[in-house]
């Protein structure tokens, strides 16, 4: 068979939602593609609950020294067969059809660089939670990405060859948390970026999730701001979007100054 899509999934102590993870992928209506996970030095029952699985689509990688999540991603994507990834959270679940309305659209215009969805959010058990923001319109979400980002990383399926036919994309090893809306950006920048408004994924809001953790709150601060910065410099705006960018660095330049104060 050949592999059309490479899943890439890093994990670190996922015992309690990676079964129902991998069994969405697995699950999928598109049928061409590997489920490339990389363990990064869990101490829980993540690694023999993926090894319970027998499918051969499944390359499982258990480093030997934590990497964390950005050099783990990059370590997954040296092990990837296929040009197309898509991104799968441990924590997260994939409709039936994402893979195939992903791989459809990357498939049918070589200038989309990245293809991204609408999701679901829900909580540990399952249940359906509201979010802060509901955009559908492709235009809406291309343009509001430009200061806040609102794609889930569990959604994007992109070319790890677009911007260099030679040279395949690595994500930035000098985010801990933002790198996924670094990608974002920088395909954003240079190519074309596709949203589907459909909730192809659900994605998983609990309080072990790295934006819920008080240790990386001004880590966050400082790359949101890093990457305001990249947009307001790298990417056209418009009047609107121009100043919402200024107004989201003070918001976080303000909250940052509060953090140093402890508050």
């Amino acid at each position: 068979m050949r592999v059309k899509i490479s899943v890439l999934m890093t994990v670190f102590n996922a015992e309690k939602f990676i079964f129902d993870s991998i069994k969405s992928i697995l699950s999928q209506s598109f049928k061409e593609f590997e489920l490339i996970i990389v363990d990064d030095c869990s101490i829980d029952k993540t690694y023999s609950i993926v090894k319970s699985f027998s499918d051969k689509r499944i390359r499982i990688f258990k480093v030997d020294k934590r990497l964390g999540r950005t050099k783990a991603l990059n370590y997954g994507l040296k092990k990837c067969s296929a040009n197309v990834i898509s991104i799968q959270d441990a924590d997260d679940i994939s409709n039936y059809k994402r893979l195939e309305e992903n791989f459809k659209i990357l498939n049918s215009n070589k200038n989309i660089g990245l293809v991204c969805s609408n999701h679901e959010l829900i909580d540990e058990n399952g249940i359906e939670l509201k979010k802060k923001f509901q955009i559908s319109s492709e235009k809406k979400i291309l343009s509001a990405i430009k200061y806040i980002n609102l794609v889930s990383h569990s959604s994007v399926s992109f070319r790890k060859n677009y911007f260099n036919k030679q040279k395949e994309f690595f994500y930035d090893e000098n985010f801990i948390y933002a790198q996924d809306y670094d990608l974002i950006l920088k395909f954003l920048k240079d190519s074309n970026i596709y949203f589907i408004p459909k909730n192809l994924v659900k994605i998983r809001h609990h309080k072990e999730n790295m934006s819920n953790s008080k240790i990386y709150k001004k880590i966050r601060i400082i790359e949101y701001i890093k990457l305001l910065n990249f947009s307001e410099k790298n990417i056209k705006n418009n009047l609107k979007e121009y100043s919402l960018i200024k107004y989201f660095k003070f918001k976080n330049y303000f909250k940052l100054f509060l953090n140093l104060l402890g508050v």
